[in-house]
């Protein structure tokens, strides 16, 4: 799941450094184009679970040609993931079905790769599978915190709190699966960070309660901003995107079965040592004027 479009931040540090230097520029050029037609954000999403439906496809092959085009093809899909979010911003279009279909679109290409690769290589199982659940680990942490420290420096307020209470109020109008998955999976954001989880039917009752929250005044939110600046730029190396890069370049070189556990340990140490140091931030974040959690 992305943060929402209406709260893409100008904060920069926690920007993939992949896609800030690489992906953007390449996405904006590609926008340009696409601004003044008919393609919708939508429609880019679209097309980017086809390319990786294909790509998966392409690594179940098993051939050496079959792994460099599907890295290349697994490239565009990184490309189109920016494409659709600054479409859906340049054309002011921005939608909560947009950005529903664009988490469960990146989970759906992203499963279908790993997939396709274990079928493609037959064996390195175990790399493949740890790869997959450290990724998606890294996802959920650097989802919740990306929101988290944008809004608050934008708005003066923790957003995944006010996410959620969307997120319920849509649910009460419309309890519609898709709804109840994203809240469950904005509660595993919030179990992960703050050892919380509250259901859906104890939402109803008092559930709502611990979500109130204090907002912090614009010199507030400059200081969080300048002691969070570092602890944004680990974040940022924290990605979904990070992984499903080494995996492009690793199928462009060849390299793929004999770099896969090597890169599940690096993937697992840089995540546990962005952890560590978050909690030795989070006093430190916490005494900013009113913040409650970071």
């Amino acid at each position: 799941m992305n943060v929402p479009s209406d709260q893409v931040s100008p904060v920069k540090e926690i920007i993939e450094p992949v896609n800030r230097y690489f992906h953007n520029p390449i996405a904006a050029s590609i926008v340009k184009a696409l601004k003044d037609t008919w393609v919708t954000p939508n429609q880019v999403t679209y097309a980017s679970v086809f390319v990786g439906l294909v790509s998966a496809y392409t690594f179940s092959l098993g051939t050496l040609q079959g792994f460099l085009l599907a890295g290349i093809l697994l490239e565009v899909v990184l490309i189109l993931d920016c494409v659709d979010g600054q479409l859906a911003r340049a054309k002011k279009c921005s939608s909560d079905w947009g950005r529903l279909l664009d988490g469960i679109a990146g989970y759906i290409i992203y499963l279908a790769v790993l997939a396709g690769i274990m079928i493609g290589l037959d064996n390195e199982y175990m790399a493949l599978a740890l790869f997959g659940v450290i990724t998606i680990l890294r996802a959920i942490a650097y989802d919740y915190c990306k929101l988290t420290m944008i809004t608050m420096i934008q708005k003066g307020f923790d957003g995944n709190f006010q996410e959620i209470l969307n997120t319920y109020s849509k649910i009460s109008d419309n309890a519609s699966i898709l709804l109840k998955v994203y809240f469950y999976y904005l509660q595993l954001q919030r179990l992960l960070f703050r050892g919380c989880f509250t259901s859906l039917s104890e939402f109803v009752g008092s559930g709502k309660e611990g979500y109130k929250g204090d907002i912090m005044s614009s010199s507030e939110r400059k200081d969080y901003q300048q002691k969070a600046s570092s602890l944004m730029i680990a974040w940022s190396w924290n990605g979904a995107d990070l992984p499903l890069f080494f995996l492009v370049l690793m199928s462009l070189f060849g390299v793929m079965e004999r770099s896969l556990f090597p890169l599940v340990c690096f993937l697992a140490v840089q995540f546990v040592l962005t952890i560590i140091y978050h909690q030795t931030q989070t006093q430190r974040l916490l005494n900013v004027g009113k913040v409650k959690s970071v």
